[in-house]
């Protein structure tokens, strides 16, 4: 069973010694390795692909882990394997070029699961998550640390403005690692998630609080999804305080926010349609692939809410529904290759698509292309990663019948 089905959590979302030496402005300037030059993939190369396994890691499989890539090589740290209460604070690293793993040295901090991470291109950030859960005991830590390729060395990070809290959304908006939201140890009627955030300037290394905006009348605040997108932080709140379905319509919807770092305020972006949900938000350079879910009301009457992808360009504040994704279904998880979105349903959970099932969206031709299954399932809630040269999906678990292995990866053909 997934952990969040186990804690009843709505989940969103890293070589050497072990170190705390080093300044912040000597952090952020220092650099990693030259990063690989990247290139796109057209739905047509992606049609022309070929799946392959990722070789098993060197660490035990692990559910809502730290998962990033650096540039040259797939990290993963922390999450939880086994049991909800088999918590992990090891990781390792994975080269596609060589195709080995190495084990990462241990970290300043303890072992945790649903953590905010994100990479700044020089080092990877986690914070916070929940490092302790029992049978009588959940608890959620307000400390993190970050890691430098480059110096091969962990650092703390200064104490944050935040109470402890687990799945926090992160965003790092190219000089700042900003944390918006997140959940409690334990959720009540009065405290579902959090509103507020912080802000993190390695350059100074130092945290800020950053105060929620006030939403239109009547619409709670419930952070679901953000993104850096042309220089503004874009972030969706979900304001439905009930899910049940009427004929034709839902009680509920999301709110978009922007918020400017230069002058430090929210301001409420009219216009946005009537998603019952956003699960994902994805930049590509010039517009947000904003993906909802599908959502199945039961026994109350009303209809089933399909899939919906639109296209937000922040340019002229306009919205553009996608067609309808042939996968359909829910938890779907997408990636963009620079000329393409690609989508992948890991589990099969909801509807008849089973798991391992892709497609690809082209923006030019507007059509949805299915692509070759995947040889397994993946057992994952992290989204693929585009390294620029392929596709990489870190799974916890392989599905039935494959061999023993840590994830997949899908190489685009030439057109």
């Amino acid at each position: 069973m997934k952990l969040r089905g186990c804690l009843l959590l709505v989940a969103s979302l890293w070589l050497g010694g072990c170190g705390t030496s080093g300044s912040a402005p000597d952090r952020a300037a220092a650099g990693s390795r030259p990063a690989v030059a990247t290139r796109s993939a057209t739905a047509e190369q992606l049609a022309r692909d070929r799946w392959s396994l990722v070789p098993a890691a060197p660490i035990p499989p692990r559910e809502s882990a730290s998962v990033i890539w650096t540039g040259r090589e797939l990290v993963v740290w922390g999450g939880a394997s086994a049991s909800d209460q088999d918590l992990r604070d090891d990781g390792a690293t994975y080269d596609p070029d060589t195709r080995r793993w190495r084990i990462l040295p241990p970290a300043p901090i303890s072992a945790r699961f649903g953590q905010a991470t994100v990479w700044t291109g020089t080092e990877m950030i986690v914070w916070g998550g929940y490092d302790s859960v029992s049978r009588d005991r959940f608890k959620v830590s307000d400390d993190g640390a970050a890691y430098n390729p480059s110096t091969n060395s962990w650092t703390l990070l200064p104490q944050a403005p935040l109470s402890g809290r687990s799945y926090a959304i992160p965003v790092w908006t190219g000089s700042r690692l900003f944390i918006l939201g997140g959940q409690p140890a334990v959720t009540t009627n009065d405290v579902k998630g959090y509103r507020d955030g912080a802000v993190y300037d390695p350059a100074d290394n130092r945290w800020r609080h950053l105060v929620a905006p006030t939403p239109p009348h009547g619409h709670p605040l419930s952070w679901r999804a953000a993104v850096q997108a042309d220089g503004e932080l874009l972030a969706w709140s979900e304001w439905a305080s009930s899910r049940r379905l009427g004929p034709g319509s839902f009680t509920g919807g999301v709110d978009l926010f922007g918020y400017d770092e230069s002058t430090e305020r929210w301001r409420l972006i009219p216009g946005t349609p009537g998603l019952p949900d956003v699960e994902e938000a994805v930049w590509t350079g010039d517009s947000v692939v904003v993906r909802g879910s599908t959502y199945n009301c039961g026994d109350c009457p009303g209809p089933f809410v399909p899939e919906a992808t639109d296209l937000y360009h922040p340019g002229n504040n306009t919205w553009t529904r996608l067609p309808a994704d042939p996968l359909g279904g829910d938890d779907l998880l997408s990636a963009w290759t620079g000329a393409a979105l690609f989508s992948f349903n890991a589990a099969g959970i909801y509807g008849s698509i089973g798991p391992g099932a892709a497609s690809a969206y082209d923006p030019a031709t507007k059509r949805w292309t299915r692509l070759r299954r995947a040889p397994t399932g993946c057992d994952t809630e992290q989204p693929p990663i585009w390294t620029g040269r392929e596709l990489l999906m870190y799974c916890a678990r392989s599905g039935r019948g494959a061999r023993v292995s840590s994830g997949l990866a899908l190489t685009p053909g030439r057109a």
